[in-house]
């Protein structure tokens, strides 16, 4: 059985994101901070989509307000059920771990045109190493409405990663953020250089996300040095570091194996038109 699922099932749902926690991080974060009825003035609200054997939950499709699309399910019986509403629904990104979005992605295929499709790793870090880099000062960003940060974290957003972008969604994306998901930028001699961001938490960990170095100043360890400040903090708190690398962008995956991150699995990030 498919239903929308609403506040009154938050029990059930915050069971199951226990029971898969690392794969559904997105998931705890948003539901404890903003619930789970659609509010369409916060980016990471949306509509939450239940699949159910009997009883039991046993399945998630997400929709957020800001795009993205993050389906988890326990049972492979939840593919066909999910791939016929995400046909109707409009979404940007679908991603997640390989094992759960490819079934999807294969479904729905030929109804989208993909503009990317990422193979990447899902990393955490159990055994962290911190790096220093002389120089090298940290603003922590969350919340902030300077002119010279947002220009920063809004040339991030279109350079950086490809994404169309507005000053009022980064001014959201800074201020819809909970008490441990810092979002700090690194600085030299005056210079923003860096940035990185704690996308999500859950009671184990933290998942960085939206590292970011201007072209000009990569291959400086600028961007290894801000991942670090954030991984301190991570474990300051008693949580793992964890994050998402292209496969193919060796420089990144080198820097983070050198902070003492590992592979956990496969993971997609699939751009749709």
């Amino acid at each position: 059985m498919i239903k929308l699922l609403t506040q009154s099932d938050k029990e059930k749902v915050m069971s199951y994101i226990g029971r898969n926690e690392i794969e559904t991080s997105f998931l705890y974060a948003n539901v404890v901070e903003f619930g789970i009825d659609n509010n369409p003035d916060i980016r990471r609200c949306g509509d939450y989509y239940g699949f159910f054997e009997g009883e039991e939950l046993r399945g998630i499709l997400p929709f957020y307000n800001l795009g993205s699309c993050i389906p988890h399910y326990e049972s492979h019986k939840a593919v066909p059920y999910f791939a016929e509403i995400m046909k109707k629904r409009d979404f940007q990104f679908l991603l997640g771990m390989k094992k759960v979005v490819k079934p999807l992605y294969e479904e729905i295929k030929d109804c989208r045109k993909v503009l990317e499709f990422d193979e990447s790793s899902y990393f955490i870090n159990k055994n962290f190493k911190p790096f220093t880099l002389g120089g090298v000062s940290f603003i922590d960003a969350a919340g902030s409405t300077d002119d010279k940060i947002v220009d920063f974290v809004l040339d991030g957003r279109i350079k950086g990663f490809n994404q169309e972008a507005t000053r009022e969604d980064i001014l959201k994306t800074l201020s819809q953020r909970a008490k441990e998901e810092d979002f700090i930028i690194a600085q030299k001699d005056g210079k923003l250089v860096a940035q990185a961001g704690i996308q999500t938490y859950t009671p184990k960990v933290n998942q960085i996300g939206s590292v970011y170095t201007p072209e000009e100043e990569r291959c400086k360890g600028y961007a290894k040095a801000v991942v670090s400040e954030i991984c301190e903090r991570i474990t300051g708190r008693g949580k793992m570091p964890t994050l998402m690398v292209k496969k193919d962008n060796i420089p990144a995956v080198k820097a983070y194996n050198a902070l003492g991150f590992e592979h956990y699995d496969d993971y997609l990030i699939i751009r749709l038109a």
